[in-house]
């Protein structure tokens, strides 16, 4: 019942201490909901799905009070980094105990954690540019949610599918005959490619800035453009990569993809700003990334060899 009577608490809580810790409040009855879940486990026995259901509320409304309690008592990127902490370790109470309830919920703190990362420009007037590059405010306000969105893909990949409901597998088959798609892990896992790129031009941007404050300026600046393109370019041989090791054909669209997207940014944009031996420069390395993606596609992707000494192409 702590939910129904939070509100006049945090009244009374505000009134007696203040709310400079008011936090501790939603803390405290989120402690009082596990110290429950924890004297309600010897209740049932371990296969009742009243058991499983109960720990499920019961520890859901403890993790609750300590998502209200983030940003009651945080701010700014550490409302973000508390978020993607509690979507992550819902994800795991969900493997635990599989119950849906966890799952979506957890997911949902992981898509408002990636919304509030790549689609809020409030995330630029958290800091002032910093001094040191690469490794700054921006590396773990982005790195942190991002290890939590793969740690999600990496605790569903394997049990999501199995602890589908049957109406789940209704929705999400795709198709007569075929398994349903186990969209919680693959959006997780899309999700954190994104985060990840998102960093990786946030933290250009930041190294490149000449004023205090941290700002997209859409002039052109040769120098962060192509280090920009660069980024990207390497990011996409590390997709390329990791699709290839994991033999995982959405890793090896997202590079082919940011590769065509790199080579139309470098040829359109960057080179009509350039001249001379900059120009030159570009255009080789540009022609020589080009080269080795396409051999390494060729090779590992698009044809794979037979015994017959002839390539089957698959998809990729």
């Amino acid at each position: 019942v702590g939910p129904a009577y939070f509100f006049a608490l945090r009244r009374a809580f505000v009134l007696t201490v203040g709310s400079e810790a008011i936090g501790l409040l939603p803390i405290a009855l989120g402690f009082v909901s596990l110290v429950a879940a924890w004297r309600a486990r010897p209740l049932w026995d371990r296969s009742d799905k009243t058991r499983r259901t109960a720990l499920a509320w019961l520890l859901g409304v403890s993790l609750g009070f300590v998502s209200l309690a983030i940003p009651l008592q945080l701010e700014k990127e550490w409302i973000t980094v508390g978020w993607a902490i509690e979507g992550v370790a819902l994800i795991a109470l969900f493997r635990r105990l599989n119950h849906p309830g966890l799952k979506y919920v957890g997911l949902a703190h992981l898509a408002v954690v990636t919304a509030r990362l790549i689609a809020n420009p409030g995330v630029l007037d958290y800091h002032p540019t910093s001094s040191l590059p690469i490794l700054n405010w921006i590396a773990y306000t982005y790195g942190i949610p991002a290890l939590c969105l793969l740690g999600a893909w990496k605790l569903l990949r394997d049990v999501e599918v199995d602890y589908f409901t049957d109406l789940e597998r209704s929705i999400y088959s795709s198709g007569r005959d075929k398994p349903p798609v186990p969209l919680g892990s693959r959006g997780a896992a899309l999700a954190a490619i994104v985060v990840i790129f998102a960093w990786l031009n946030l933290a250009i941007i930041d190294a490149y800035s000449k004023g205090p404050e941290l700002e997209i300026v859409l002039e052109h600046m040769p120098a962060r453009d192509l280090t920009m393109s660069l980024a990207w370019a390497l990011y996409a041989l590390v997709l390329l990569a990791l699709g290839m090791k994991r033999s995982n054909a959405g890793l090896r669209w997202a590079s082919l993809a940011l590769v065509l997207i790199t080579a139309g940014k470098v040829f359109l944009y960057d080179l009509a700003h350039l001249g001379d031996l900059y120009r030159v420069a570009s255009l080789v390395g540009l022609a020589l990334s080009l080269i080795l993606i396409s051999i390494a596609y060729q090779r590992f992707v698009f044809g794979k060899p037979t015994t017959s000494g002839k390539s089957t192409p698959r998809s990729p």
